[in-house]
Parts: structure tokens; C-alpha cells; sequence
């Protein structure tokens, strides 16, 4: 007879994967895939820094293929909603989310068998699916209607971001629509990923990118003469005496102040 430890053992598997949507998502195919039983194995994006007891951890590369397949049949079998859903999810920075993905999916997948399980808010798993998702679109929307871009000597738009989840995969079509002429790129400096659009080409995220701090303050003399008047006209219409930092937080939150042009251009002086 096998003892209690080594049953508990059998019984604990957990997926390492890294934190990218492909990552969890391949994460979730082979965990899927091992045969241990669905209730069995876990999904998990980045390290822990305390492991538990009784569990074993395998490690998995990031397969794009195998991630593929997953969103294929996500899309296929529960829907664009429960898809979309998912995949905002899946950029949250939230250190449980790859468990709570791979539950909901066993759901939809295995357990229920239809479509728009996200709806289903009465499971634990599925609510905490949703309000990660929820929280990264919301910020999403945010940097959206925020991202500030300043010309540098070689014509490229530059802007500077930290935003606590991983938001550019939900920006990049938005502002490729806006500037479709235009050499743009969004560096996320909280991930160190940069978003990269060449005009009239499709955009892409470099991941793990280190950016040239000295060329990304090389503005250019246009852009400098703009900020330059634009300082000037905030000033000009500034009341010092009705100054009110508080309020000015409820419309823009102090963590955007440091990339606002009027800011820069303090600390430039």
C-alpha cells in the first residue's frame, strides 16, 4: 500500500509556465494533456516565491502552437465572449490567475460544455476570471484615452507607460487605427515591452526590451517649440491660489503626472 505522502504527491501536480497569455495557454495544454485527472493539476504564470508541501512543479517552455490550439478551441467551443474574457485575464499581473484560467476553461471545456460560462459569476473561479478581466480592460481604456506621444529627432513617436497589468496587447489596434502613417512605438517600462508600428505595417510587442534612455529624450525641435507652448498656455490659464491637487486626481491619477508633457518639461528646466 502506497503511503498518504506519496498519494498526495499523485494527486498535486502544478504547470509552471511563464507570464504571457501563450505561456499559460500552453500551460493549459499540457496540463490538459498529462492524463492526471483534471482536478489534479494546476496551472501556475511566474514563480512563487513559497512553494507548497506534497506538490510537484513541472516546468513548461512556452509552445505557440500548443497555445493556438487552446484559443482555437476556446473560441470554437465557448465563444468569442468567454475568449475575449479569458485572454484579458490571462495580462492581468495577478499571481493566481493562470489556476483561476485553467478552472474556468475546465468548465466551459469539460464540466458544463457550453458557451458564455463567464457568465456563470456564482463560481469562485469564473468571478475571479472576470474581475481580473474586468480591472485590465478598465485600465486598458484608461491609457487609451492617456498616452501621451512626443516626436523624437529620427520622427518617431514615443511614449512612456507603467501600467500594473500587461495593457499593450489592447492598444496596439486602437492606436494603429489612429496613426496608421505613422512610426510609432509605447514602451511599457513596468513589463519592459514595447509596443512597435511601422507606418502602414502591422504592430508588434518586443518582450523583454531595454530602450536607449539618451535617444528616447533626443526630442525634436518641433516637438520641443510645442512643449514649449504648451506649458506656457497651462500656466496661463492656472489660478495659484485655486490650486487643488485632490481634485485634479479624481480626473487624471497621480501615477500619469510623470509622462505629462507640462511635467516633463518642469523636470527638462
Amino acid at each position: 500500500m502506497r503511503s498518504t505522502i506519496e498519494e498526495q504527491e499523485e494527486e498535486c501536480t502544478v504547470f509552471v509556465c511563464e507570464e504571457s497569455v501563450d505561456g499559460i495557454l500552453t500551460a493549459v495544454y499540457d496540463a490538459w494533456a498529462s492524463k492526471l485527472g483534471l482536478m489534479n493539476v494546476s496551472v501556475q504564470a511566474g514563480e512563487y516565491q513559497n512553494r507548497r508541501l506534497f506538490t510537484r512543479y513541472r516546468s513548461v517552455e512556452t509552445d505557440h502552437e500548443k497555445a493556438a490550439s487552446v484559443a482555437s478551441t476556446i473560441r470554437r467551443r465557448m465563444g468569442m465572449e468567454d475568449y475575449q474574457v479569458l485572454y484579458q485575464a490571462a495580462l492581468s499581473g495577478d499571481a493566481h490567475r493562470g489556476e483561476d484560467i485553467f478552472r474556468t476553461i475546465v468548465l466551459g471545456l469539460a464540466v458544463w460544455k457550453r458557451k458564455n460560462i463567464t457568465r456563470s459569476l456564482q463560481e469562485p473561479s469564473v468571478l475571479r476570471v472576470f474581475e481580473l478581466s474586468r480591472t485590465v480592460g478598465n485600465e486598458a481604456h484608461r491609457y487609451r484615452m492617456f498616452v501621451r506621444f512626443r516626436e523624437l529627432e529620427n520622427g518617431v513617436m514615443c511614449s512612456e507607460i507603467e501600467p500594473e497589468n500587461q495593457v499593450l496587447p489592447l492598444l496596439g489596434d486602437h492606436f494603429s487605427d489612429r496613426f496608421p502613417m505613422v512610426d510609432f512605438m509605447i514602451y511599457d517600462r513596468t513589463h519592459r515591452q514595447c509596443l512597435v508600428h511601422r507606418a502602414q505595417k502591422p504592430w508588434v510587442i518586443l518582450m523583454e526590451a531595454d530602450i536607449d534612455e539618451e535617444l528616447i529624450r533626443r526630442y525634436s525641435e518641433k516637438e520641443q517649440e510645442y512643449a514649449r507652448l504648451w506649458k506656457g498656455f497651462v500656466k496661463s490659464i492656472a489660478i495659484q491660489e485655486r490650486t487643488n491637487p485632490r481634485c485634479q486626481m479624481n480626473f487624471m491619477p497621480k501615477k500619469f503626472w510623470k509622462y505629462m508633457t507640462e511635467h516633463i518639461q518642469e523636470e527638462a528646466e
